[in-house]
């Protein structure tokens, strides 16, 4: 996963207002894939490290909300910190934490809605370090940054569409690489959280 093109998974994105409705009638619906990595980016080991930067998702939210309802506005205003909170966590955990292998990837699997943790355990290359994480010692974060459109019910938040975004550098024994992550993940609301529905999700450099 460290500068290595693959774990490309496809997947044709219909309208918002089809995908949240297909997410909301079958959560089950997943798509994703990857596996193993292509080869390591060449580094300098030589080279000191840059500090590291702490993980902050830039989060832009908009809200569709039914007749009746609170304002766009409002809405997206009380979405928002959950949302950031969540993908805070995927990141941290599919990343971050995932850095030397030792933390294993029942945390990451949580965030998943239980019909699709299967799929999304034999995907884990799309999602995250995945088999890299144990020859990685450290991810430094670049950039983290997401796009949400909050489906609303009468006052609650139901189901989201979530570009997401997050480069960063993976340090190795033998030098420094490259990581990117580029997922559209569609969320349903769990009372005060969220669990992915259905993803399209790869690593490698970005497009």
């Amino acid at each position: 996963m460290i500068v290595a093109a693959r774990n490309n998974s496809k997947l044709s994105m219909a309208g918002l207002a089809g995908v949240l409705a297909g997410v909301l009638l079958a959560a089950g619906c997943t798509s994703g894939g990857g596996s193993g990595t292509d080869g390591q980016a060449p580094g300098s080991s030589a080279a000191p490290a840059a500090p590291a930067q702490p993980l902050k998702v830039e989060l832009v939210t908009t809200a569709k909300v039914p007749p009746g309802g609170p304002s766009p506005k409002r809405a997206a205003k009380q979405a928002e910190p959950g949302l950031e909170r969540f993908l805070d966590r995927y990141l941290t955990v599919a990343f971050v934490n995932a850095a030397g292998g030792e933390a294993g990837w029942d945390g990451l699997i949580g965030l998943f809605d239980k019909p699709v943790r299967a799929s999304a355990r034999k995907q884990l290359d799309a999602l995250s370090l995945g088999a890299d994480a144990s020859k990685v010692s450290a991810i430094r974060p670049s950039r983290a940054s997401a796009r949400a459109v909050v489906l609303y019910g009468e006052q609650r938040p139901q189901a989201a569409t979530v570009r997401l975004a997050f480069d960063g550098t993976a340090d190795t024994a033998k030098g420094s690489g490259q990581v990117h992550l580029r997922s559209v993940l569609q969320l349903l609301a769990t009372g005060d959280s969220w669990r992915i529905a259905a993803f399209d999700s790869r690593t490698g450099p970005p497009k």
